[in-house]
Order: structure tokens, then C-alpha cells, then sequence
């Protein structure tokens, strides 16, 4: 099958996109980047240069394709301006729908969005029909992205099916390196208690999880919550590290008011601020608030279920980030 990854340099589609070479698949990719593209996949791939907002790269790139994995995105960072959220991830994916729309061989879009859109969910777990409540540019955007997206699928009967990964980690992932690099140093302590829950995925898991998104009769027109089998505390997220680095994590907690404290005076200590500072606002929100989700839906239409757990898939990020020097 001929298929289009964009976002094929990031963490999620440089995984997806061996993958599908492994299957045998022609694959192609959209690529702002064309030499880091090539340096990730040599000559397997083929490579159109550009931005997901260039009609004429996107057009070329859909061009004969079957199967389309919508990745492109920008990582939250509360340094970046909101404008830029908006671009790629809303008026990257109207340009893409709409050039869709000329290819009638298309079979499916699967199309990357992120449980974030659920926002802050408590002890409740967020089925797909759940409000949505978006904390950040990056949520609120990449919600906008899936309306078109499903609003193409009912007005225009394009065969997309959404998807929706949780906290996603593995080899590859970077965006946890600096908690495991934290409790390496014997530097990171929880907050409040560590009670808040998340709701992680391995790579490989997340991978096999969109495959079926791509494949299954089911999915047209459909969301689904990607996560793993169960939600964690930040506590037991914290111990599993630490036992994946052979360390014991420290007792206690810091109280709440304490860490927000400790953010609030990072932030006006010149060289420390943003994400230089060991606290900060947004992270003391992360460890303290709970983001977990249903994965029924995606269990009984699809048929999947996670193969790894979390005490595995962390040994395995951990002796990835050591064969590659991060720790």
C-alpha cells in the first residue's frame, strides 16, 4: 500500500514510519526537514521537502496515496506563541483535508490528535464523548484540527478515524528524559502525595494501536482513546523509574503550596527560567493533576489491548536512553 506519514521526524512518526517499512509498505513522507528525514530512514522512504501548510508539498504528497497518518504537530512549550499552534496544527490539516478531497483512491486518514483535548479529568476516566476542557494552545488547537477533521468525514464522507494517545513514552521519547534524569540525581521528590493519576502508553503499544486505527473497517468516523491498560499514580510512575535505574525513590512529598512556591521564585531567577528551571508552573500542574482515560471503545471496536507494561516498557526507555548517552 502506498502511504503518507507527515510529522514521520518526530518521536510518534519516526516509530510509525519503521514500522510500516518493516511491513513492507511504500512509504512516503512530508518532511520540513528533508536531510534529518534522510538521515532517519535512507533511501526507504520518499521524500517530499515542505510545510503542512504548503498547498503545493501537500498536494504532491497525498498525491496516489491510500493511507495517510496525519502526525505533523508542534510539542507544547508555553514559550511559543499560540500562533504557531494554530498553523500546524488547524490550517496545516485544513490544507491537507482539502487536498484530500481530489484523491478518490484514498482508503484512510488517520489522523493524531491527543487526549489532552479532555484536559484535567480527576478520578473519572474520559470516555470519547466526554467534555472537552483544553489547558494550553497545544490542546486547545489540536481539538480545532479533529473537528475539521470528523466535520470532512460527515460532510464530505472523506474515511478518516481519529485518534487520541495519552502520555506516550518509550525509546525515542524525550519529552520524560529530564523526570528520569531528576530521579537518577536523587533530585526529584512528589507532590502532594503523588496521588494524581496518568495514564501512559509504550511506543510500540501506541504503534500497534494505529495500525488498526488504519486498517479496521470499524474505525471510519471514529475517535479513540489510545492509553495503556491502566492509569498510575505519579507515585508508582516515579518507583518504577527509579527501580528501571536500579535507585530507591525518596519518601515523602512536597506540599503543594511549597512546589508552586518554589516555581514562583524560579521564574524570577535570571538563567532559570522556563525550561531551565528545575520547578515551574506547568510542571507542578503536570505531577498534581490527574489525566486519565476510557479505553473501552477502542477494546471492543478494534480489538486491542497493550502488550507492555509500564515495569517493562521503563527498563526498556532506560536502556535506550543509556546506550544513547542521556543517562
Amino acid at each position: 500500500m502506498d502511504v503518507l506519514v507527515t510529522g514521520a521526524t518526530g518521536f510518534l512518526g519516526s516509530a510509525l514510519t519503521t514500522e510500516l517499512l518493516k511491513h513492507g509498505e511504500r512509504v512516503r513522507v512530508l518532511a520540513r526537514d528533508e536531510r534529518r528525514a534522510r538521515e532517519l530512514f535512507g533511501e526507504a522512504v520518499e521524500i517530499i521537502p515542505g510545510e503542512i501548510t504548503d498547498r503545493d508539498s501537500v498536494g504532491r504528497a497525498v498525491e496516489g496515496v491510500e493511507l495517510i497518518y496525519h502526525l505533523a504537530g508542534r510539542l507544547y512549550h508555553p514559550a511559543l506563541p499560540a500562533e504557531l499552534y494554530q498553523r500546524t496544527h488547524v490550517e496545516g490539516t485544513r490544507v491537507l483535508l482539502a487536498c484530500c478531497r481530489d484523491q478518490p483512491q484514498l482508503r484512510r486518514l488517520v489522523h493524531c490528535s491527543t487526549t489532552g483535548i479532555y484536559g484535567v479529568t480527576g478520578s473519572t476516566p474520559a470516555s470519547e464523548d466526554a467534555p472537552r476542557a483544553p489547558t494550553n494552545p497545544y490542546e486547545s488547537t489540536k481539538l480545532e484540527g479533529e473537528r475539521l477533521v470528523l466535520e470532512a468525514c460527515e460532510q464530505d464522507g472523506l474515511p478518516v478515524c481519529v485518534a487520541r494517545p495519552g502520555l506516550v513514552y518509550g525509546p525515542g521519547d524525550l519529552h520524560l528524559l529530564g523526570l528520569f534524569v531528576a530521579i537518577k540525581r536523587g533530585l526529584f521528590r512528589v507532590i502532594a502525595g503523588g496521588t494524581a493519576m496518568l495514564h501512559p502508553i509504550y511506543i510500540d503499544d501506541l504503534i500497534a494501536a494505529l495500525l488498526l486505527c488504519a486498517t479496521h473497517p470499524q474505525a471510519v468516523g471514529r475517535s479513540y482513546n489510545l492509553a495503556g491498560e491502566h492509569p498510575v499514580t505519579m507515585r508508582q510512575l516515579a518507583e518504577g523509574i527509579a527501580r528501571a535505574l536500579d535507585q530507591s525513590l525518596p519518601a515523602g512529598s512536597i506540599p503543594l503550596w511549597l512546589a508552586n512556591l518554589a516555581a514562583d521564585l524560579f521564574a524570577l531567577l535570571p538563567g532559570l527560567r522556563g525550561e531551565r528551571a528545575p520547578l515551574t508552573r506547568s510542571r507542578v500542574a503536570f505531577l498534581t493533576h490527574s489525566r486519565i482515560y476510557d479505553i473501552r471503545r477502542v477494546r471492543t471496536e478494534l480489538g486491542f489491548q497493550a502488550a507492555i507494561g509500564l515495569e517493562e516498557g521503563l527498563k526498556l526507555t532506560t536502556r535506550w536512553y543509556r546506550k544513547h548517552g542521556y543517562l
